[in-house]
């Protein structure tokens, strides 16, 4: 969330300037922000899990590995095919 709520207002403009779509950065923002909660070793809920769980990390970072494996097809996809997001989002606001 402190991520979210300092980076938007400073990024938004540089967005806007450079003629990307807002919603497609939103979405690519916040998928980007996911992949860094999990990716080792600083991923904050990495530490969170391993600390409430009472596991090592290593145990924490290979169960999260086909997550993140999901999450960075997911973010190939759409940085590739950015009709993906900007497509459905163009359906709903019809």
């Amino acid at each position: 969330t402190p991520t979210i709520l300092i980076m938007t207002p400073v990024l938004m403009p540089v967005i806007k300037a450079a003629g990307i779509d807002p919603v497609y950065f939103g979405v690519l923002f916040i998928i980007n922000n996911a992949i860094g909660l999990i990716t080792p070793p600083v991923g904050t809920v990495l530490n969170v899990v391993a600390g409430v769980g009472k596991m090592k990390m290593d145990e924490v970072t290979r169960g999260v590995l086909p997550f993140m494996a999901a999450q960075f097809a997911v973010m190939f996809l759409m940085v590739f095919f950015p009709w993906l997001v900007t497509g459905p989002a163009k359906w709903f606001a019809s």
